[in-house]
């Protein structure tokens, strides 16, 4: 039975979702900036939001990546799981200060809901986040 088991799945689980949302803002980006092959777009923004989206589906990818070397690695790359609960944590703060502004009225109780699922992530990857191995002698 491998070690970690879990903190191996959380992130593997963790990392094909940020993958996933990574790749759809880069295609709904490049779909608008470059190719428009879509009939309708992705999103409803203007250029500078398929920008945004690009660079944010970028960082998505990029955060992803790290959460596949930690699952490969767990004790190897301690970090990440520390970088991925701050990003959650501040992920969270986002919507809740969203809510609370009433600018996004229509989203109803989502932003609340994603809040606590973030928040769900963040204390998992506190949790079952694997002890740092002793510098080597």
């Amino acid at each position: 039975m491998p070690r970690h088991l879990a903190y191996r799945a959380l992130a593997a689980v963790t990392a094909c979702s940020l993958f996933l949302f990574g790749f759809v803002f880069v295609c709904g980006f490049i779909d608008r900036a470059l190719f428009q092959v879509l009939a309708r777009p992705l999103f409803a923004t203007d250029f500078w939001g398929y920008y945004i989206l690009g660079v944010a589906g970028s960082a998505l990818i990029v955060w992803a990546a790290a959460l596949f070397a930690a699952v490969r690695a767990p004790t190897l790359h301690p970090g990440v799981a520390t970088a991925t609960t701050v990003g959650l944590i501040l992920g969270a703060i986002l919507r809740l200060l969203a809510w609370y502004s009433g600018e996004y009225r229509q989203a109803g109780d989502q932003l609340r809901l994603e809040t606590a699922v973030l928040l769900v992530l963040a204390l998992g990857f506190i949790w079952l986040r694997p002890p740092r191995l002793p510098p080597p002698a």
